[in-house]
């Protein structure tokens, strides 16, 4: 079965970025296309049509079609990532600060793809990932809309363990729940060592134990609070620096906004996300990840969006019952859903 992927909002970092790792990834094969989807500007078709040729120079060996539409009404792929958005500045401190920005793209966007393709799967790249899989899922049908920032997340935060228990990502499994920003629930009972050595999984213990000394809350609150006082000053080694020290789960917090600040993007960390989400998908093989989705009760009886454990193919999403988790990480996950939903009320009430 030959697979089509559009990208809307494709001249832009993620986007862009998103392209190449598709491409090198090697996920699409000579049957297969990949299109290029444009907003009606003429410099923006220009950008895709040379980055078109860029990305056929360098690619070209599975033989994809790399197709470059002007409009986003001209969009038909059979699997659709959004990654358009606005842009703000870099002093931002809060994905929920795009959320009254994008509102209305989202929901223009929607509608069109309402009209064009209302039975793709639709992959949210754009921030609020919340808010845009809240209006995509009412327009277009809530499962066969997925947002990849829960899986991004859990590999930060596996990413964090790992590095400071000195092995590769690899060989530690994690979980992120909740919110892709300030909600976000770290789950330590998640975490498992692909590795027998007793002293990793010691030391793992330790941090577990060294974690719940203090609220995460109230370390993340004096974490940022360092962090915002080095970027002021210019000083981003300190800045993460002061990171590294801290432990991971206030960590995955904190250092994506020293990124943010220094770059306006995390275009590898988050093409990388999604292209793990794709690549379950075409699988079809039930890969466990983890992503927004718009929620009836399926995970701990939430009413809304929210970051839960899935399962993926090109049909939709599953979601896990939840049931693994400690009370304690019940509670938090679902004080992060409440949080959510309160927060894209608000932004449809604005």
């Amino acid at each position: 079965m030959s697979t089509s992927i559009s990208i809307i909002g494709a001249s832009g970092a993620v986007g862009s970025m998103l392209a190449v790792h598709l491409l090198r990834g090697g996920l699409l094969k000579g049957a297969d296309r990949l299109q290029l989807v444009g907003h009606g500007i003429a410099s923006s078709s220009a950008q895709l049509l040379s980055n078109r040729i860029d990305l056929m120079d360098a690619f070209d060996d599975e033989g994809v079609d790399v197709e470059v539409v002007a409009n986003t009404e001209d969009v038909d792929g059979d699997i659709v990532l959004i990654c358009a958005g606005v842009s703000l500045p870099g002093n931002l401190v809060d994905r929920r600060d795009w959320g009254k920005t994008n509102l209305a793209l989202f929901e223009q966007i929607a509608e069109i793809c309402c009209r064009r393709v209302p039975d793709a799967l639709f992959v949210i790249v754009s921030n609020p990932v919340e808010l845009a899989v809240k209006v995509f899922s009412e327009k277009l049908g809530r499962e066969r809309v997925i947002g990849m920032g829960a899986e991004q997340d859990s590999l930060r935060f596996a990413r964090a363990i790992a590095h400071d228990l000195g092995i590769s990502r690899q060989y530690v499994v994690a979980t992120v729940l909740g919110e892709h920003g300030q909600a976000m629930v770290p789950v330590w009972s998640s975490v498992q060592l692909k590795s027998m050595d007793q002293r990793l999984s010691n030391e793992l213990v330790r941090m577990k134990e060294q974690s719940a000394t203090l609220p995460l809350e109230e370390r993340v609150t004096k974490l940022r609070a360092k962090v915002l006082e080095f970027i002021e000053a210019q000083q981003v080694n300190e800045a993460y620096e002061t990171t590294r020290q801290a432990l991971p789960d206030a960590r995955i917090f904190v250092q994506p906004f020293i990124t943010w600040h220094t770059m306006h993007s995390t275009p590898n960390a988050t093409a990388n996300s999604t292209l793990r989400v794709l690549t379950a998908t075409l699988a079809g093989n039930a890969t466990p990840l983890h992503g927004q989705v718009l929620l009836r009760g399926e995970f701990l009886g939430i009413e809304g969006v929210c970051g839960v454990p899935l399962a993926v193919s090109r049909h939709g999403w599953k979601a896990d019952a939840g049931d693994s988790l400690s009370p304690e990480e019940q509670h938090r996950v679902l004080q992060a859903a409440r949080s959510i939903d309160l927060y894209v009320s608000s932004v449809f009430l604005n």
